[in-house]
């Protein structure tokens, strides 16, 4: 196993059967790599976001369904499958980029406008009134360590 610059050569066993040693694999759902970054996971959530996105595009474009409803079920559908575990991510500036363009690229959709109009992210912002992700994602992180210090001491150990 390998962490950070740390070597393990020792094989591991269960039940008598020697256990393969691999870069990343998925737990429940979450990508986990040996080098403790999130780049799997933030390329899955993307895509299953964008599947959302993709399997309501008639419902993006209806002109009977208001922007708020729009809205609500952007952040009810899309955004908790997008940031589906995200408060315990380790973010990196390029990660962050590729979460805020599919994020504000989404929002263009929700709003019928084209990339070509090039509105700024500001603009599509006011019109939606969504936050910013980055602003989720710290949201998100409070909330979590709120848990953790609530938590009974025991617990943790």
């Amino acid at each position: 196993m390998v962490s950070g610059d740390w070597l393990v050569s020792a094989d591991t066993y269960a039940s008598g059967a020697t256990i393969e040693t691999v870069e990343d694999f998925c737990y429940l759902g979450s990508y986990i790599s040996t080098t403790g970054n999130c780049d799997q996971e933030v390329n899955v959530q993307i895509g299953k976001a964008a599947g959302i996105i993709s399997k309501l595009g008639k419902l993006w474009k209806s002109k009977k369904i208001s922007l708020s409803v729009k809205t609500r079920l952007y952040l009810a559908l899309v955004l908790s499958m997008l940031l589906n575990s995200a408060q315990l991510w380790p973010v990196s500036v390029t990660q962050m980029k590729k979460l805020n363009a599919a994020h504000h690229r989404w929002q263009l959709s929700i709003l019928g406008i084209s990339w070509k109009n090039k509105v700024t992210n500001e603009k599509v912002r006011e019109a939606t009134a969504l936050p910013k992700l980055q602003d989720i994602i710290t949201s998100r992180r409070q909330r979590w360590l709120g848990h953790l210090s609530r938590m009974d001491h025991l617990r943790l150990q």
